[in-house]
């Protein structure tokens, strides 16, 4: 899997405020963990390019199975589509993960998001799923 990159466009100035991000000029909100966490990398500036990760917060009172995820992207679609500051109605791709996760990723059109089921498996990538997320948070990968 070839992990994606953005460039850092806006921030807010205290850190769980939003990040704005860019993928090829696609803009995304997510919550601002970018201070956070074990990376190599250096917190980004503005306009500076990196490698993020993501997490999501997945609302426990819309409960997700493995029919609303996979029957949710008939027209196989990549992208999220804005809710709130930080929330989305996600549409994607699966791909593989990284390291020792085995946890497939959806490819939303750049960003490459956890899904709110364990979902594991060659033979799913490839799939398109959909779901909501309720936020989504962007660390240094």
């Amino acid at each position: 899997m070839v992990r994606a990159t953005a460039q850092l466009v806006s921030i807010e100035e205290d850190e769980g405020g939003a990040a704005l991000i860019s993928y090829d000029g696609v803009e995304v909100s997510a919550m601002d963990c970018l201070g956070y966490g074990n990376s190599a990398q250096s917190y980004p500036t503005v306009g500076q390019i990196f490698e993020p990760r993501f997490t999501c917060l997945f609302d426990d009172d819309d409960p997700v199975d493995w029919n609303s995820l996979f029957g949710g992207n008939p027209f196989e679609e990549q992208r999220l589509d804005s809710t709130g500051t930080w929330s989305y109605r996600a549409y994607g791709k699966l791909v593989a993960a990284d390291g020792t996760d085995q946890n497939l990723l959806a490819d939303c059109g750049g960003p490459l998001v956890p899904l709110p089921i364990d979902v594991y498996g060659d033979e799913e990538i490839g799939s398109y799923v959909a779901f909501n997320i309720m936020r989504l948070s962007v660390w240094l990968a």
